[in-house]
């Protein structure tokens, strides 16, 4: 052998070497990605599968819904590192991580599918927007949810059970529209003697678990968290509105089963399935399992339905309540940008999301307007009525600390540590204390209203609107 065939040999060999670790390279590409373990992030997995490009693999990385999960997403976020590629984070979340996220306006403009207007304007906003109405946006809405109300059918529609509670009350069983029915009927159908209770609610301290539930009543009787604007607590979050509110949430322990106080949603869904309560606020997410007759008892006897509202002090009507679900938002300081946008765009067609929203809630307007859809099960026609009436906490970084202090208070009021009024001052001075540390300037007013929500956000009716 020549010496210079060696040569060619060597180079042919070299290249082909490189060749192969190249393609190597390529085959282990991994997109990483965080979520809560569940329903939702096994649908993806699944989906994932049929990606075409067999040469990308979506790599879950797990952890329990709860600070675990925030935590794992926002330590990576403060070392700057990519140990994940993308993840879905709480709406409330956006705001904190907006600045390590890659901006989806930039993938918008570049890319020939992932558009704007594929979502509704609403999700878009909730599940990305960063600040409210700039419209720029940092995240996608994966799997929209929102809190729903069950309820026993059988209890509702029993003639017996109609008669009596017109001859107590002088009005007919109906599923409440308002939280001052929903006592009627929770403390109706209260019968510790045989096991069954009116009404179940999420009280724990864990999370969010007492505020996404309290957050319900209080901003249904016309109350605030805050004012955006001024960034004023005091006068808002303890005002009499938020207070009405408040204690409406803390009276609905009476009518629930011993415990419930420091109940999170896996005790909520429990009482569901093994029909103690005859009514829940639950979140959409868990219909499923409520609904499917291997898991719960009760699954045929269970009917769903929008959340109620409230007249408050002023009058006016209400109803309004917690967002839930999460954005799917990509991590700024991973490599594989090009690598993610081609999994986005193919994972966000109305095909795949079709067979995501069989089991989760999709964010793609297509999917959503679709009949097929509407009347794929028990709940996504309420669902979308629902989607009508969120409302969510602050949109701002310091989100993480807001809540916890908010949540102690609520926590507090639920097991009676503390009353409603007391509870709500100490939380108000709290988060404006940390809004000050932050450097926020607080616009103190002259006086604040007795129903901030005329001042924020004046949604008030005059009458009871009902929604089926």
């Amino acid at each position: 052998m020549t010496k210079g065939t060696r040569k060619r040999l060597m180079a042919t060999g070299a290249a082909f070497a490189a060749l192969m670790a190249a393609s190597s390279a390529r085959a282990e590409t991994n997109l990483t990605f965080v979520w809560h373990a569940g329903t939702c992030a096994d649908a993806l997995m699944d989906i994932a599968k049929d990606y075409p490009d067999k040469d990308v693999k979506i790599v879950p990385a797990l952890v329990p819904y709860g600070p675990q999960w925030h935590d794992k997403i926002a330590s990576e976020f403060a070392i700057q590192g990519d140990a994940f590629d993308f993840a879905m984070w709480d709406s409330q979340s956006t705001a904190e991580f907006a600045s390590h996220a890659v901006k989806i306006n930039d993938i918008f403009d570049k890319s020939s599918y992932l558009k704007a207007d594929i979502f509704p304007p609403a999700s878009l906003s909730r599940y990305g927007e960063y600040p409210d109405g700039s419209g720029e946006f940092y995240g996608l809405p994966a799997n929209q949810d929102a809190y729903g109300l069950t309820y026993r059918k059988d209890l509702f529609e029993d003639p017996k059970e109609q008669e009596a509670f017109k001859a107590k009350y002088g009005k007919d069983l109906k599923v409440p529209q308002t939280y001052q029915d929903a006592k009627e009927v929770a403390e109706f159908f209260t019968r510790p003697d045989q096991g069954l209770y009116g009404w179940a609610q999420m009280g724990g301290r864990d999370y969010d678990f007492a505020t996404t539930a309290s957050n319900s009543f209080l901003w249904s009787f016309g109350g605030e968290l805050y004012n955006p604007a001024t960034f004023e607590v005091k006068g808002y979050l303890d005002s009499p509105a938020s207070i009405d509110g408040v204690q409406a949430y803390v009276d609905m322990f009476k009518f629930g089963p011993p415990g419930s106080t420091n109940w999170g949603f896996d005790e909520v869904n429990t009482a569901i399935q093994q029909g103690q309560v005859a009514m829940a606020m639950q979140w959409f997410y868990f219909n499923g399992s409520n609904a499917d007759p291997k898991v719960s008892k009760f699954a045929d006897k269970v009917g769903f339905g929008v959340l109620p509202g409230a007249v408050g002090r002023d009058g006016k009507f209400r109803r309004q309540f917690s967002v839930g679900g999460q954005g799917m938002g990509i991590n700024k300081y991973s490599k594989k940008l090009p690598e993610l946008t081609k999994f986005m765009e193919w994972y966000f067609q109305p095909e795949q999301q079709k067979r995501y929203a069989a089991v989760c809630q999709t964010g793609l307007k297509a999917v959503l307007e679709s009949p097929d859809w509407q009347n794929l099960n028990s709940y996504n026609k309420q669902f979308s009525s629902a989607l009508a009436y969120l409302n969510d906490y602050w949109h701002l970084p310091e989100y993480p600390v807001l809540l916890d202090e908010l949540q102690q208070e609520i926590s507090a009021a639920a097991a009676g540590t503390k009353t409603v009024q007391q509870a709500l001052a100490d939380a108000a001075a709290k988060n404006e204390r940390t809004l000050e540390r932050a450097g926020y300037e607080i616009k103190r007013g002259e006086s604040t209203p007795e129903v901030p929500d005329q001042t924020i956000s004046p949604v008030g009716q005059d009458s009871v609107v009902p929604v089926e």
